[in-house]
């Protein structure tokens, strides 16, 4: 992701309605970047991008 996290982060807080204290703002603005990273390699095996994992439950009645 090419945003920069010190913009980002806090706009995402905000548009969230949530509001921690500046130490926890300043740890997630440390981490988004390793986080976004993790987030994006769920997606990059191609062959199971459409498929449903196997926790997935089915109430049928």
């Amino acid at each position: 992701m090419d945003a920069d996290p010190a913009v980002l982060v806090p706009a995402l807080l905000q548009a969230a309605g949530i509001s921690p204290s500046e130490e926890e703002v300043a740890v997630m603005i440390a981490e988004f970047p390793s986080r976004a990273a993790a987030i994006e390699s769920l997606y990059a095996v191609a062959e199971a991008r459409y498929e449903e994992p196997d926790l997935v439950f089915r109430a049928t009645l």
